[in-house]
């Protein structure tokens, strides 16, 4: 399909050099840039004929020749087998384009693929951007250890690295569609967190989602399920809200022996990642119970 075919089909369509214009749009790779549609003007029909249409056409060297790669971005049904769960580790280079043609991509992702743990896939999605795959039987957090190698790395290479850590997420059908959303989330914080290197879910939650993307959000939805699925949150996360994560004033108000509390927190980040200890993560906790999201149409 060439530019004026989709511009004729779809009038409202950008194409750009810049691979998110924020979580209102829909996008997909395309000859080497990217075409953003308004969320708002697709069906989930239409959306799934783009993306066959748009890989139909893609060179090879457009699609990275990697099974994890073609699946998230939707040029493959394929599940890659091997993980029951995963969690998305995003990454965006920035670097002089002087410098483009003595930048060694491999080089790089062999290096810092060694601070990681049981990363199962590593690759580039395009000049400067892509992805670690990360084998997560348990939620991991990124720590400071890992953030002072990866400032050392950022010299080494005379670069700036950002990065964004998902939520653990079933290696299921719905994962690429959690990872389009995940990767608008990672734009849109290099705007609302600039400065801040490493971001999460957690971190940039309550200005994305009370931007107006919560009453359509994926990721939310997937959250409540996964949130829903633990016995008595709703009243944990509501007493640890009320009580700014007191983890004593919460038992109070539960009526429960602090180390009965603490169990269930324990519990709870097992099961979802979130520490309610935390602020951001229980706000995005809360955030999740009390929102209320539209069902997507596929």
């Amino acid at each position: 399909m060439n530019p004026n075919e989709l511009q004729q089909l779809f009038p409202e369509a950008k194409i750009t050099a810049a691979p998110s214009l924020g979580p209102d749009y829909f996008t997909l790779p395309y000859k080497k840039q990217w075409v953003h549609i308004p969320e708002h003007t697709l069906s989930g029909r239409e959306k799934v004929l783009l993306k066959n249409l748009l890989s139909r056409d893609a060179t090879p060297s457009e699609i990275p020749n990697n099974p994890w790669a073609r699946f998230l971005l939707g040029h493959s049904s394929e599940i890659p087998p091997g993980l029951a769960q995963t969690q998305l580790l995003q990454f965006s280079l920035s670097y002089r384009e002087e410098e483009a043609g003595s930048f060694d991509q491999t080089l790089w992702l062999d290096a810092f693929s060694q601070t990681l743990p049981l990363v199962r896939e590593c690759f580039f999605l395009d000049d400067k951007n892509g992805l670690f795959i990360l084998d997560s039987p348990e939620p991991y957090c990124i720590d400071e250890e890992l953030a002072a190698v990866l400032d050392i790395l950022d010299d080494d290479f005379s670069l700036r690295t950002a990065l964004y850590l998902g939520q653990r997420w079933p290696v299921d059908s719905g994962l690429p569609l959690l990872f389009e959303e995940e990767r608008k989330i990672f734009a849109v914080s290099r705007t609302i967190a600039k400065g801040n290197k490493i971001t999460t879910l957690a971190a940039i939650a309550l200005p994305y989602f009370l931007s107006g993307s919560g009453s359509k959000s994926l990721v939310l939805l997937a959250l409540q399920t996964t949130i829903g699925s633990v016995d008595g949150t709703h009243e944990l996360i509501a007493a640890m809200w009320r009580n700014q994560g007191n983890l004593s004033k919460a038992a109070a108000d539960l009526y429960l022996h602090r180390n009965t509390l603490q169990y269930r927190i324990d519990r709870f980040f097992d099961a979802t990642g979130l520490a309610l200890k935390n602020m951001d993560d229980l706000a995005l906790a809360y955030l999740a119970v009390t929102a209320t999201t539209e069902s997507h149409s596929t």
